[in-house]
């Protein structure tokens, strides 16, 4: 079966904010980060739909993976954007669970 494997929502969120990190960090070729960004945001919103959350962050996962050509500032803005979200989420502290 095709798709991205959702994972708990919490572990997903985590792989997000490294991908993110990784992009606004330039932890490697544009290319790897568009993989690495693409791939955390496909499994955030497969992890959203499998729990049924439609937050914030979930919205903005299934907004940019529909997009085309993702360019270096559009990658970028997203990696704000997802970032300030998960920050703004209760419990979202360094090494907190939810």
């Amino acid at each position: 079966m095709g798709g991205a494997r959702a994972l708990p929502v919490g572990e997903a969120v985590q792989l997000s904010r490294l991908a993110a990190e990784a992009v606004i960090h330039r932890r490697g070729k544009e290319t790897c980060l568009r993989g690495k960004l693409t791939n955390a945001l496909l499994g955030l919103s497969a992890s959203c739909e499998l729990a049924g959350q439609k937050d914030g962050l979930c919205a903005l996962a299934d907004q940019a993976v529909v997009q085309l050509g993702w360019s270096l500032p559009f990658m970028d803005s997203t990696a704000h954007q997802m970032l300030y979200l998960i920050e703004s989420q209760p419990g979202s502290g360094s090494g907190t669970r939810n």
